[in-house]
């Protein structure tokens, strides 16, 4: 961007010049228009041939030159009273070229070259030739003028620092965004620099945390399969079922923390595998487990077919449907009901409860980041807003649907289609 500015700021410079020289060189040739430099001319020659064929010959320099000053106050005044020549401090001359005379009486010619005729005094820098006048009399044998070239040219002298006067806004505008793309530079690394620290420290407490979990989850495992092992030959139903609650327990709890290492560590590509689920077994188990953690909760499962085979991601799921489940009882479920059947080529999944319900204005958004129903004391209900955000996106995962309907005070119905294909 600085790149394209002082790009920018070049081309005005360069287009403000050329518009200036322009302006002086329309100018000036109006003057010349004006004091008619064409008869002035004539003049000259006239002039100048009278004191050949007189044989003045010593006086023929200054003859050449004897009304220059008056021509010369002329064009002072004019460009001294001109706004757009005396604001671009304007030199002009106009010189002769190449003059030649026939002398009377004598053998040489008289030359002259390259002698400023008129003009306002000022010294040319960097000259711009506005026009060469030049006339040839060889075929007129009563004149002693043979040759007459004149060159009118002009400069601005300190044009540099003039244009830059009237470009002042432009740099100074130009030097601000400048200088504000330098500070926004420093700020950007500063806090690329800042969150990369942050985030260091974030990875190495997950990495402590997770390693300081592993060993009693270790540990955890060891037990397990210990008490497993020991309470084989008591047969005791309920034993059992508690040791088979603790083992899935465990091995999701370990499938957590290694996901949390796996993230931790920035290997963002990994990919999970979907596996062939029988669905009903697999919800009995989530209601078995919540059926452990909520025995007051009373939960109903209701499956209009036998068996159904989907390709899910188990881990995953089961996070959404116990998010699901989890929020009901925060707010206030007592009865939970979960329905299953296929429809239009979709496997859906309804969980009905009794809890407080959610407004129909607040509906459209709880699947958002970190929202929460503002509803009473929100401190009251633990959570961060992420488990229906969490849900959704599990479910996004899958090519399926969430849906939600709900009325107040009356409880809540989420809806999940997953594709059958």
């Amino acid at each position: 961007m600085t790149v394209m500015q002082a790009y920018f700021i070049y081309n005005t410079f360069m287009l403000k010049q050329k518009q200036a020289q322009a302006s002086v060189r329309s100018e000036l040739i109006l003057m010349e228009e004006k004091i008619n430099i064409t008869a002035l001319r004539s003049e000259w020659i006239n002039h100048m041939d009278y004191y050949a064929k007189t044989k003045q010959h010593e006086k023929m320099n200054y003859a050449a030159l004897l009304k220059a000053s008056e021509i010369s106050k002329k064009v002072k005044d004019y460009i001294n009273h001109n706004p757009v020549l005396s604001e671009y401090n304007t030199a002009y001359n106009v010189t002769i070229k190449d003059a030649k005379l026939a002398a009377s009486g004598s053998n040489s010619p008289f030359v002259l070259k390259n002698k400023i005729w008129f003009g306002n005094g000022k010294a040319l820098e960097n000259p711009q030739i506005i026009h060469d006048m030049t006339s040839h009399i060889d075929g007129e044998t009563n004149t002693m003028v043979k040759e007459f070239t004149t060159q009118s040219s002009f400069s601005i002298n300190d044009w540099q620092r003039k244009i830059l006067g009237q470009m002042l806004g432009l740099l100074l505008f130009s030097l601000f965004v400048f200088c504000l793309l330098i500070f926004l530079f420093y700020f950007s690394i500063r806090s690329l620099i800042s969150q990369k620290k942050i985030a260091d420290i974030q990875t190495d407490f997950i990495n402590n945390i997770t390693h300081e979990f592993n060993t009693p989850l270790a540990t955890l495992g060891v037990a397990i399969s210990t008490i497993e092992e020991q309470t084989k030959p008591i047969q005791n139903t309920a034993v059992n079922h508690a040791i088979r609650i603790a083992h899935r327990q465990h091995r999701r709890l370990k499938k957590l923390i290694d996901q949390v290492v796996v993230h931790a560590s920035g290997q963002e590509d990994i990919t999970y595998k979907k596996e062939k689920t029988e669905m009903n077994m697999f919800l009995s188990q989530i209601i078995t487990d919540f059926n452990t953690v909520y025995p007051t909760i009373m939960l109903d499962f209701v499956s209009k077919h036998e068996e159904v085979d989907l390709y899910v991601y188990q881990f995953h799921l089961t996070t959404a449907i116990n998010n699901i489940l989890d929020n009901a009882v925060k707010y206030g479920a007592q009865h939970i009901k979960i329905q299953t059947h296929t429809e239009d080529n979709y496997y859906t999944l309804m969980i009905e409860d009794n809890g407080i319900g959610i407004a129909e204005s607040e509906q459209h958004k709880i699947f958002e980041k970190f929202y929460r129903v503002e509803r009473g004391d929100i401190h009251n209900t633990k959570g961060l807003g992420l488990g229906l955000y969490y849900a959704q996106q599990i479910i996004f995962a899958h090519e399926g649907k969430i849906t939600v309907a709900s009325l107040l005070p009356k409880g809540t119905i989420f809806t999940i289609y997953l594709p059958l294909s």
